[in-house]
């Protein structure tokens, strides 16, 4: 495992996505779940529960799932050494359209908890 350069984020809606398509996986519910392996040594794959190619029904919890998306980032970017701000979607289309960017309020100001 060498440097990160950033999170790759999927959404577990994806169409190219595979079941070990990701190195963390965040449930609706904010359980966080770990691959055995990390896909690539560039970056670090990271799959949202969700189909986000649709409006959101429930903002409040997907807000709950977005607190511990950033948690989970700023954790990772901590331990490997990269700008928590590296984040990129894994493609047009994954995650959907709908995926609420502006939920993922990432503060560098201060470390996690």
């Amino acid at each position: 495992m060498g440097e990160f350069a950033g999170i790759v984020l999927h959404d577990s809606a994806c169409p190219a996505r595979t079941r070990a398509g990701f190195d963390f996986y965040v449930c609706k519910d904010g359980t966080v779940v770990t691959s055995q392996d990390f896909l690539d040594d560039d970056h670090v794959h990271v799959c949202v529960e969700g189909d986000f190619s649709e409006p959101i029904e429930n903002m409040g919890l997907v807000r709950e799932q977005m607190f511990v998306l950033v948690k989970l980032v700023l954790r990772l970017s901590s331990a490997f050494k990269f700008d928590p701000e590296k984040l990129m979607a894994h493609g047009d289309l994954c995650p959907g359209v709908e995926f609420p960017w502006h939920e993922l309020k990432i503060r560098i100001d201060r470390p996690p908890h």
